[in-house]
């Protein structure tokens, strides 16, 4: 089935130990990835009351609605000022929200009750970071490491309070004497390199973050950290190098570009931090962005990027990451102001727009995404990024003519190779497949390949389109079996290999991959319809139609739907039947057209008659068409595909029912009017 559309080190091993700091985060999980819905009125209501508040809180937080669950939470906690639950609750929420000076008291109150509560102790040591009392930090820090996740935040946050102390030695064997999981070595050697270039020791600054990079050259981080301390080293090309191929090498980032032009420059470049709370904001912004790559750890990443956050208020990397969370989980609106506080001179800056752009179009503004997106391109028109951004808005909004001149612009502004081209020629050809130019969209996915071969989604979506045209079913087939290798996890993909076998008549290996598809992905229309298709020809009708019910109740498009009913009012085999015969009786119509005479002349131009012209002409149905898609081509007015069924009852006993090779009549403009 086709599907149309910074972290330090890897993943961490178990989203388990990404939870074992907070159990109390879990307050924050589960709630449905729906469009915010405030319910800051209810504050305005009667006098509250403890269970009033409690409750509307809970609702607040179904509702995603964090800023209304913290003043309720908050309320709920004055009127129960002693109780450890609401204390808590409402400490982390504080936290979430980004009101660390609201939260501290509520730390210090918690601490108190409990001196083994891990996060009200880190929070109190960052507080102490800040405000650089060193000592005090280190004390509350000590209390804070149980657990693999609490023992590599609390650690490496107290040896940035000893270097804070100017203990570089005690510094580094806090992080050298961690002991844990594998992962914890490219941390201790990233941190083990910042803290001795803040020390001055440039030497054991390079070795240890060569050995960081060694493992880890593919992260942001890891290969900014070592360009700039090897440049600051004098060793100028090989900081070159590294940056260099870590461009060749993925799709780049400004943060890169921006260095990379200092160094050409010959500009001395800053490092990465410049004192101990710099240092303890990189740690948990490391670690935050890690956890948010996990699976049900967006909740626990953002408190730890809300903590980075508050002591580098202005750290543009710490800013995004913040905004990419919370627009994953469908915020969008929330994430727009996140990501304007990106400062203005920052490389950033632009991608900050674009994200923003994005965001108003989810959120339901996509005049507003479409003005930001301008202003960029007519600052710069050849800037690919904010062009294909603007491609995808109208793609997504189904405008796929318009989508597929952006992405031509954004292509012809393409300079020099580059990784990620393959994808916007992947989204051309998606826009030209969805405005039925499959010749056009069939050479931008060659395209694609040629330029990354084993690219899943391009293997996916090509081979896919092939085997629903009957294509080149051999080599469709082996494409899409490399895509499942490439990401055996992707309910779509695996759907497109069942749907090769279905399309190849081996049915009993169709339900097997479609049976899998729907264990990954069970809530997509297409794949519970092709699941329904291959019960049925496997004699499983009662699940077929079962099946079939699901889909219909999972929004499918419209033209699906209405054979999706007509599956389940008749059955597969009369649907199929009663396509065969529209499709004999086209046919035969396509025999008597070429016995005719050849449609007239215009008398002015020498070109043959419109559909506004005198006389009906005729359109060939294409796969995806639908009566009001063609209503609107030739008429400007969806609305008037009434006519076409008038025009057509001796060819569409079914008008829900259209199949391609179907040729219809289509009646002048006057008489549709």
């Amino acid at each position: 089935m086709r599907r149309t559309l910074p972290s330090l080190v890897r993943p961490l091993r178990s989203a388990a130990i990404c939870l074992a700091l907070l159990a109390s985060t879990s307050l924050l999980a589960g709630a449905a990835a729906r469009a915010e819905t405030s319910v800051s009125e209810l504050l305005d209501d009667a006098m509250p009351t403890l269970t009033g508040s409690y409750l509307a809180a809970l609702s607040a937080i179904s509702a995603q609605d964090y800023d209304s669950a913290t003043a309720l939470f908050e309320e709920a906690l004055s009127q129960d000022p002693d109780n450890p639950i609401l204390m808590e609750r409402t400490f982390t929420l504080l936290i979430a929200n980004g009101h660390i000076d609201r939260a501290i008291p509520l730390a210090e109150r918690l601490v108190e009750l409990n001196p083994e509560m891990r996060m009200g102790q880190m929070v109190l040591g960052v507080k102490a970071l800040k405000s650089k009392k060193f000592a005090e930090a280190s004390k509350h820090l000590g209390k804070s490491d149980r657990g693999p996740l609490a023992n590599i935040s609390s650690g490496l946050l107290s040896a940035w309070a000893a270097q804070g102390q100017g203990e570089t030695d005690a510094a580094l064997k806090i992080v050298e004497t961690l002991q844990g999981p594998e992962w914890y070595s490219v941390f201790k050697n990233f941190n083990i390199a910042l803290i001795n270039e803040n020390a001055g020791r440039t030497d054991a600054a390079v070795k240890a973050i060569t050995t960081a990079y060694e493992a880890e050259g593919g992260s942001l981080r890891v290969t900014e950290a070592y360009a700039r301390i090897l440049a600051r080293a004098g060793k100028l090309d090989q900081a070159k190098q590294a940056l260099d191929s870590f461009t060749q090498n993925s799709v780049g980032h400004p943060l890169v570009a921006a260095l990379q032009k200092d160094l050409a420059a010959g500009r001395k470049p800053a490092p990465m931090v410049r004192n101990a709370q710099e240092g303890a904001g990189e740690v948990l912004y490391g670690l935050g962005s890690a956890i948010g790559s996990e699976n049900g750890g967006a909740d626990l990443a953002t408190i730890y990027l809300r903590l980075a956050n508050y002591l580098q208020p202005t750290n543009e990397l710490v800013i995004m990451s913040l905004g990419d969370l919370t627009q994953n989980a469908q915020r969008f609106e929330r994430s727009i102001p996140i990501f304007d506080k990106v400062p203005k001179t920052s490389p950033l800056r632009r991608n900050a727009d674009l994200q923003v752009a994005l965001s108003l179009d989810a959120a339901g503004k996509p005049d507003q995404a479409i003005k930001r997106l301008k202003s960029l391109i007519a600052a710069n028109p050849r800037d690919i990024d904010a062009l294909t951004t603007l491609a995808t808005i109208n793609r997504t909004a189904k405008r796929y003519d318009e989508a597929a001149k952006l992405y031509t612009r954004a292509i012809d502004a393409i300079t020099e190779d580059n990784p990620r081209n393959w994808l916007i020629y992947y989204f051309r050809g998606i826009a030209y497949e969805r405005a039925q130019q499959w010749a056009k969209a069939e050479a931008d996915f060659l395209k694609a390949l040629e330029i990354t071969p084993e690219e899943p989604q391009v293997l996916n979506y090509l081979g896919y389109s092939w085997i629903d045209r009957g294509l080149n079913l051999d080599r469709a087939t082996d494409m899409i079996k490399k895509a499942v290798e490439l990401r055996p996890n992707d309910g779509y993909i695996v759907d497109s290999l069942g749907w090769a076998y279905y399309k190849q008549n081996k049915f009993e290996e169709a339900v097997a991959q479609l049976e899998r598809a729907i264990t990954i992905k069970a809530d997509d229309a297409t794949i519970n319809d092709h699941l329904g298709d291959a019960y049925w020809k496997v004699g499983r009708k009662l699940e077929a139609t079962f099946q079939w019910a699901h889909a219909r109740d999972l929004n499918p498009e419209p033209t699906d739907k209405a054979r999706i009913l007509a599956k389940l009012a008749k059955g597969l085999d009369k649907v199929e039947a009663e396509e065969k015969a529209a499709i004999d009786k086209s046919d035969a119509a396509k025999g008597e057209a070429g016995k005719s005479e050849p449609a007239k002349a215009d008398s002015a131009s020498g070109k043959a008659a419109s559909p506004h012209a005198e006389g009906p002409s005729r359109i060939t149905i294409s796969a995806g068409d639908s009566l009001w898609k063609i209503a609107l081509k030739v008429y400007g007015d969806g609305e008037l595909y009434s006519r076409l069924i008038d025009a057509n009852r001796d060819k569409l006993p079914n008008p829900n029912v259209i199949v391609p090779g179907l040729v219809i009549d289509i009646p002048q403009f006057d008489t549709a009017q």
